[in-house]
């Protein structure tokens, strides 16, 4: 089978190996649809932590096609999407169930063999069926909507509170979606004009250029782009009392100039997001009833044999998400 194994930071190859074979508790997928996420190029550039060598690639869906001995939940021909994250149910933050902060968290496509090959291993455990509503290449988007949903637990949105998000890719717009079902006004931040469009179709009131976002004037606040200029920038667009979630991920050593005595003087409320505790099944049911729209979100489509290419066009910023066809 075809597959995109890294190696090591800046060494990402296309490689020739044995479809894998599922062990207990296991299921080989052929895999239908996989997205690239920005952790993956984080990744590749030595930004994110990774174990390699590894096959890259968390966010996929598929077809099981073998079951390992012992599977009971899954049949032959069920069509899957994937919940890339593990635990090792054994320390603290796991006894106290805060899984998702597990000191021993491994993922799908991080540190164990994912998405970006023609075939892949995965635990009965980590598979979510999709309705028939929901194709492979929206399935595919299942974890990337999953933790957007994390993101809105974190932000505590109330109907009519202003919510500005900083970054009009996939993830913003996903974030956008939630952040409207759940009765904010939102204002979209977004250099790439060429995405205000489509912001708009999916619920943004506004769509503005960063220089224009107004000071002191937002309830909520979501940071989706993970660079320094939208972190700083975070803090003071946020109004007195307001909720401010830095979503977007951040290269690894990135700082960012934050001024104390403006989280003393407005009393902010700053929260991390990470991954999607207890979420896939809900990000399952959004997508599933078209609560979450992520068609419109796919600007490319690779096969696997072009994924340097296809990190090219993700790099670009020209991209929403982009999306490889193993098959």
């Amino acid at each position: 089978m075809l597959a995109a194994r890294f190696l090591a930071i800046n060494n990402l190859q296309l490689t020739e190996e044995d479809v894998p074979k599922p062990g207990p508790g296991e299921v080989l997928i052929k895999v239908k649809a996989a997205g690239i996420c920005g952790t993956d190029a984080h990744i590749i550039k030595g930004e994110s932590a990774s174990t390699p060598p590894v096959i890259l690639g968390h966010e996929y869906a598929g077809e099981v096609i073998e079951l390992g001995e012992g599977v009971t939940t899954l049949s032959l021909e069920d069509r899957i999407s994937i919940d890339p994250n593990t635990f090792c149910q054994t320390c603290y933050y796991c006894h106290s169930a805060k899984e998702h902060l597990c000191l021993n968290l491994t993922a799908l496509g991080v540190d164990i063999d994912g998405g970006f090959a023609e075939y892949a291993v995965v635990p009965e455990v980590q598979a979510h069926l999709l309705p028939p509503s929901v194709d492979f290449t929206a399935g595919a988007f299942i974890e990337p909507v999953a933790c957007c949903i994390r993101g809105l637990q974190q932000a505590r949105i109330q109907p009519g509170d202003e919510v500005a998000i900083l970054g009009g890719g996939p993830i913003g717009l996903i974030l956008l979606q939630l952040a409207v079902a759940a009765g904010g006004r939102v204002t979209v931040s977004e250099p790439a004009q060429g995405k205000w469009g489509l912001a708009k179709e999916l619920g943004a009131l506004r769509t503005v250029l960063p220089e224009e976002l107004p000071s002191d004037a937002f309830d909520v606040v979501i940071e989706a782009a993970g660079v320094k200029a939208t972190v700083e920038q975070s803090i003071k667009v946020a109004r007195r009392g307001a909720s401010v979630v830095w979503f977007g991920v951040s290269p690894q050593g990135t700082q960012a100039a934050i001024e104390p005595h403006e989280v003393f003087r407005k009393e902010l409320q700053i929260s991390g997001s990470f991954i999607n505790p207890h979420t896939h099944a809900r990000a399952v049911k959004l997508v599933g009833t078209g609560a979450v729209q992520v068609e419109p979100l796919i600007s490319h489509r690779f096969p696997l044999g072009k994924i340097h290419e296809a990190l090219a066009v993700h790099a670009s910023g020209d991209a929403s998400k982009v999306m490889f066809i193993p098959s």
